[in-house]
């Protein structure tokens, strides 16, 4: 129900009860005054002065009806020109306005009596506390409401987390000033790593490693016309500059150096200059992302290469330990050979077949080692898999029928080509039929199959042997690891490694009591290419 309405429900209760109890003299003139001043507020924006006639109507409709009910019209009437006029002296007038003339209304048909006198006082007292408690609550509402006002601004403009401007504000901001022509420079900010934080510090940690660096660039850029949260781990700090040059060593002293040193997180950054990188705001932040990219790949390929030379070196390390340990072994037996004969004056004659063992052993150990780790120039060429799998057959002819084993080639329908070392591809394939005789240890078949598979060749290679444990077989490729008594756990690395240096793959599956399969996976050449790979198919394989 609107204001207008509660009114004339008040105006017309009092105008009956007035009526009803005779305490007016003329029921018809106090209808008329209440429509009037009914009507007043209805059409009230349409008339000039209608709050000068809204009170004449009131204190006239009170003196008719003479009834002390009128007193809520007057404060409802003077609550309405409170909400209109917030000006102290205007408020205190208004006030004493209503005051009075209910008192001096109300004293024409009130008693003189100690009664009256009181209601008289009481209503006047009513208007001026309810003028002061509903000022003061205006107040209170619109200090409320400004105070909504003020943070629904900022929220809209900056970060919730650190309290920086938003990413719109950022942009805004820069408009702003690209507009007024001033020469600013943006500086986006990545930190390195902070999402990855997460899993260890989870999101409370790394909320509070983000409001430490939002009050840190607050501290270092004190100058900064802008500071902003740009995204998730990102920064933009807008800056106004005299000498780029200047502002650009300075940035990266403080970005480069003391960030990472105060917060201990390593960042990335992009600059762009207004108007040497662009004219306009996008411009600036085009160049600036840009810049940032660059740096970031620049960061990753440093990274990468430390890594890899880190692999490097763990590798190395793994390597010398191993070739350390297989060479000890055989040289403890010498030297214990030795020391006996000193000793004791024995003739070493019984134990010089061992001794030569050990010698023999090293020396191949030293060989194989020299081969998987230090390059060497290989001759590439296009040759026949047909040939090359027939070829290490024949030579391994003597060996399959003083073993007892057999060995069936299911070869291709059609020759397959492929860019080789002829001599690499013969000492893999010689390796891994060896490794499949050695493994089966009474009378079995080594089956060999070729095919094509798009425009990769396919060489299958399985025994009938004893098969490798599942536990055992992500390490059978490491350099040094060997389940044989003798072996120098070198073979199997070697072929992995000859695999690579064809570009192509190796897989191993096996089952312990039913065999293993070796799938190589290399690309294949056409024939015809052989000529023109000839000249520059030399390749330094490492």
């Amino acid at each position: 129900m609107s204001y207008n309405w509660i009114l004339l429900l008040y105006a017309s209760v009092i105008c009956t009860s007035s009526i009803i109890f005779e305490t007016t003299s003329n029921p018809l003139l106090l209808i008329v005054i209440a429509i009037a001043y009914f009507g007043v507020h209805v059409i009230e924006n349409k008339i000039a002065g209608a709050s000068l006639l809204q009170i004449g109507l009131l204190i006239a409709f009170h003196y008719v009806s003479e009834m002390d009910l009128c007193l809520p019209l007057y404060l409802a009437q003077m609550g309405k020109q409170l909400m209109k006029n917030h000006n102290m002296r205007s408020v205190t007038a208004i006030s004493l306005l209503y005051a009075v003339s209910c008192a001096l209304v109300a004293a024409t048909y009130i008693p003189y009596s100690e009664y009256g006198i009181f209601t008289l006082v009481f209503s006047t007292f009513s208007c001026l506390v309810f003028a002061f408690l509903f000022n003061r609550f205006i107040h209170v509402m619109e200090h409320q409401t400004q105070a909504l006002d003020n943070e629904k601004k900022r929220l809209t403009t900056h970060d919730a987390l650190t309290g920086l401007y938003n990413y719109e504000e950022c942009h805004r901001q820069l408009e702003q000033l690209v507009q007024a022509g001033k020469s600013v420079v943006i500086v986006l900010i990545d930190c390195k790593d902070l999402k990855s934080l997460n899993t260890i510090n989870g999101f409370h940690g790394v909320n509070r490693i983000l409001k430490q660096a939002a009050q840190l660039l607050r501290i270092m850029f004190p100058e900064a016309l802008a500071i902003s949260r740009y995204g998730g781990d990102e920064f933009a700090i807008v800056l106004e500059y005299d000498n780029s040059q200047h502002a650009m060593n300075t940035i990266t002293q403080m970005l480069a150096s003391e960030f990472p040193k105060l917060t201990g997180i390593e960042i990335n950054y992009g600059m762009a200059f207004y108007p040497d990188d662009g004219t306009s705001k996008d411009d600036l932040f085009f160049n600036a992302e840009r810049n940032l990219y660059t740096m970031k790949r620049e960061s990753w390929l440093k990274r990468e290469e430390h890594m890899l030379r880190s692999e490097k070196l763990r590798v190395v390390g793994e390597l010398a330990s191993g070739m350390a340990h297989e060479i000890r072994n055989p040289l403890t037996t010498i030297k214990g050979f030795l020391q006996i004969s000193k000793s004791d004056n024995y003739n070493i004659r019984p134990w010089y077949d061992l001794i030569m063992d050990e010698i023999t052993r090293m020396s191949m150990l030293t060989a194989e080692f020299l081969q998987f780790s230090k390059p060497h120039a290989s001759q590439f060429k296009v040759h026949s898999i047909n040939d090359c799998i027939h070829r290490v057959i024949s030579l391994l002819d003597s060996e399959t029928a003083r073993l007892g084993h057999h060995i069936e080639f299911n070869a291709s329908p059609t020759p397959i080509h492929m860019l080789m070392d002829q001599d690499k591809m013969l000492q893999l394939l010689l390796n891994l039929i060896k490794n499949a005789f050695e493994a089966m240890t009474e009378q079995g078949q080594v089956r060999i199959r070729l095919y094509q598979a798009d425009q990769q060749a396919v060489i299958e290679i399985s025994d009938t042997g004893e098969g490798i444990p599942e536990t055992e077989l992500d390490k059978i490729f490491l350099p040094f690891y060997t389940t044989k008594e003798s072996g120098t756990g070198l073979g199997l690395s070697i072929c992995h490694k000859i695999v690579q240096d064809h570009e192509g793959t190796m897989e191993v599956e096996s089952e312990a009591g039913k065999g293993t399969k070796f799938t190589i996976t290399v690309p294949v050449s056409q024939p015809e290419s052989s000529s023109a790979m000839m000249p520059g198919s030399n390749r330094m394989t490492v």
